[in-house]
């Protein structure tokens, strides 16, 4: 269905319901003109494309996604420094936590240490 035919329907069938007669000429006529209405709308009224609204959820969950990622890495920090404090190491040892809780510290060997 072409645009103007869709519109040429809405109205046809308005006119109906309201025992109004249209001949083929006035309903293309009026159907051009809302079609031409409803392709300026968005200008008479600030409709904003979808992509907009698109590129904020992007913005929103990129930022949400940083923050996330800040928060892990304060957690691995503050994880790190504790486990120096809680085996003595000194404050400047290089202190890594693997994945099943192992703790390996870096001072120019590496030496597991837990």
């Amino acid at each position: 269905m072409k645009d103007l035919d869709y519109w040429k329907e809405c109205i046809s069938e308005e006119a109906s319901v309201n025992n109004v007669e249209l001949n083929d000429e006035q309903l293309t006529n009026i159907a051009k003109a809302v079609s031409i209405g409803h392709e300026h709308y968005g200008m008479a009224f600030y409709s904003p494309p979808s992509s907009d609204r698109l590129h904020e959820i992007e913005r929103e969950c990129e930022t949400k996604l940083k923050a996330a990622e800040q928060r892990l890495e304060n957690y691995r920090n503050n994880a790190e420094e504790a486990v120096k404090k809680a085996l003595h190491q000194h404050h400047d040892a290089g202190i890594s936590i693997g994945e099943h809780g192992e703790v390996t510290r870096f001072d120019g060997r590496i030496t597991r240490i837990q």
